[in-house]
């Protein structure tokens, strides 16, 4: 990790990803970008790599790499998808369930 390129303030980041609208799931290859009604071609900010339905969290999640995404924690991005709508999602942590590891205590 102390490579150069590993050091790079805007390299693309692992980050974990809710929909707004909790029960959209983002299809994955989907590519972000920071404002869906700039013309094309757009500048993509990262893409989804996987994204699926959390019955134990009851809403979607993904996961993802953006573009300085660990200091981007809380910004909404948008997912443009090819037939015109946009998705809309927060970054966030990838730990979904249980960050604090409190299950283990049980």
């Amino acid at each position: 990790m102390a490579r150069a390129d590993c050091l790079k303030a805007n390299r693309k980041q692992m980050v974990g990803l809710k929909t707004k609208d909790a029960k959209v799931v983002i299809p994955e290859g989907s590519q972000a970008v920071a404002d869906p009604n700039q013309s094309i071609p757009m500048t993509m900010l990262g893409h989804v790599t996987s994204s699926y339905y959390s019955v134990c969290l009851d809403r979607s999640i993904a996961m993802g790499f953006v573009r300085g995404g660990l200091e981007r924690m809380g910004e909404t991005i948008y997912y443009p998808q090819s037939d015109g709508s946009v998705i809309e999602a927060e970054i966030c942590s990838p730990i979904f369930l249980d960050p604090k590891g409190a299950r283990q205590n049980v």
